[in-house]
């Protein structure tokens, strides 16, 4: 190479190339959730939740819920998410294997419209609100995994704003073996630790109070209304006494951990006609003229105690362990017990008839699902012959004490 002149020029050493750099790749970590409810023989369920971090540093943390919550599955599984957001920094890419799809199911198909709503009727609100404000507050993305059984991984259907996708461990995979080691390490906590503290404050600037003035229904203000006047009342102490009952002997009966609301809501099913569904509701309220009731009136503290028996007749005893004949009748072993159980159905457990709208009849086989046709008939006998002791019992009790009184 040379110059005008024709001198010889040096050509210049090139310069070293170097690649584009983008941004530094962020850091991801793997959690495992899971919920359990463990109930001892004779005593009160207890819920614990529990994560396991796989990572460069191994975590592992498990817990009882607060006492003040209901000891549900769903809700521990909320309060294992909610540790294993708090346990990762917000700048990590997170992804969170759980072997339920209730965090998904909330988060993903329904946030949306409890924040535009004020979360107004949404029960357990308090740690739902927590979860989706940590989301939110994450500046990298969360995914909750999920899978249909039998394929493989499966991604989300729907995107959040904070860049949430939602999906499950599938059976089969390590993800699930992880998550039932999860669940086995949750089991331990909830039969040695007692009920833990939780810290349910929400971060700053990622939860708008009150609800939108614009596009909801009056049936959303009207809620709103009510439930600011019920927090001025007490809750009635037979009631829910009458509620915990149930709640046992819905375990003890079908294996499920049902809440207060689930009790409620079975009140109002299809299979009940007006008459016994009035029954069942004033039975849990306790607001039959029976047993303690006449104790306060003077001069009536004799119909407190049953004609037939003479013990102290409360609705218990009129149901289920009153010697009179109609009720024996009615409770005969060798009828409509045996004769529902059939050949598709497993024997039917008995239950008390208070709890009878949550009852899950299963078939006799391995499937696991619940025969609508054998509970349908189940909640019609027991409400129906529930309803007719009921009426039995009424139209006895004055005939005997005007016998009484004759003699």
């Amino acid at each position: 190479m040379t110059n005008r002149e024709g001198e010889p020029v040096e050509r210049p050493a090139p310069r070293p190339r170097r690649r584009a750099q983008g941004p530094p790749r962020a850091q991801h970590s793997v959690i495992y959730i899971a919920g359990v409810v463990y109930t001892p023989p004779g005593e009160k369920s207890t819920a614990a939740a529990a994560f396991s971090l796989d990572g460069e540093v191994h975590e592992r943390m498990g817990k009882c819920i607060p006492a003040t919550s209901e000891q549900l599955l769903y809700v521990a599984e909320f309060f294992a998410a909610l540790a294993a957001l708090r346990s990762v920094n917000e700048n990590t890419a997170l992804t969170i294997y759980s072997a339920q799809p209730y965090v998904r199911e909330a988060m993903n198909k329904k946030l949306r419209r409890w924040e535009h709503e004020g979360w107004v009727g949404v029960q357990h609100r308090n740690i739902l609100r927590c979860v989706a404000a940590e989301l939110k507050a994450r500046k990298a993305p969360t995914y909750f995994r999920m899978a249909e059984p039998g394929t493989t991984a499966r991604t989300a259907s729907r995107q959040l704003q904070c860049g949430t996708y939602f999906r499950m461990a599938e059976p089969g995979t390590t993800a699930r073996t992880a998550c039932k080691r999860v669940t086995r390490f949750a089991k331990h906590a909830a039969r040695s630790s007692p009920a833990a503290v939780w810290d349910l404050t929400i971060p700053p600037n990622t939860a708008l109070p009150g609800l939108s003035l614009q596009g909801n229904r009056q049936k959303v203000f009207y809620k709103s209304i009510r439930e600011e006047k019920t927090k001025k009342l007490a809750p009635r102490v037979s009631t829910e006494l009458k509620l915990e009952t149930i709640r046992e002997a819905v375990y003890e009966a079908f294996g499920r951990h049902v809440s207060h609301a689930d009790i409620w809501n079975s009140m109002g099913v299809k299979d009940f006609l007006p008459k016994p569904a009035q029954f069942l509701w004033k039975s849990v309220h306790n607001a039959h003229k029976v047993g303690s009731f006449w104790t306060h009136i003077p001069e009536c503290e004799d119909r407190a105690i049953c004609v037939a028996c003479g013990v102290l007749e409360d609705l218990d005893h009129i149901l289920v362990r009153c010697e009179s004949p109609g009720r024996e009748l009615v409770w005969k072993p060798s009828g409509w017990k045996e004769k529902m159980s059939g050949p598709r159905c497993r024997s039917v457990p008995y239950c008390q008839p208070l709890g009878c709208g949550l009852a899950e009849l299963k078939f006799r086989d391995d499937r696991r699902k619940v025969d609508p046709g054998a509970r349908r008939l189940y909640r019609i006998l027991m409400s129906e012959s529930a309803y007719l002791i009921w009426r039995l019992r009424n139209e006895r009790v004055p005939l005997l004490c005007l016998q009484r009184r004759v003699l």
